[in-house]
């Protein structure tokens, strides 16, 4: 009779907090046969691509991906 070996769980807490705009980054999917927009705050590009795959959406193709970098243009030159 074989020994069955247990599955270890181990939990990894995130090193920031990808629930804030403040320090996380925002990643926006854009389908664009369906204007369709969907937003995920992510750590890094390899995490956001983990949670969107998480939806199952076929036909990758459709999607482009945006970054929303920390220093945004704002306001009129002067």
């Amino acid at each position: 009779m074989s020994k069955s070996k247990k599955n270890k769980i181990k939990i990894i807490e995130p090193k920031i907090d990808t629930d804030t705009l403040d320090i996380g980054n925002v990643y926006m999917f854009y389908n664009t046969l369906f204007n369709i927009n969907i937003f995920i705050n992510a750590n890094g590009f390899d995490q956001a691509m983990e949670k969107f795959d998480l939806c199952n959406f076929k036909h990758r193709d459709q999607w482009k991906v945006f970054l929303q970098c920390g220093k945004q243009p704002s306001g009129s030159k002067k």
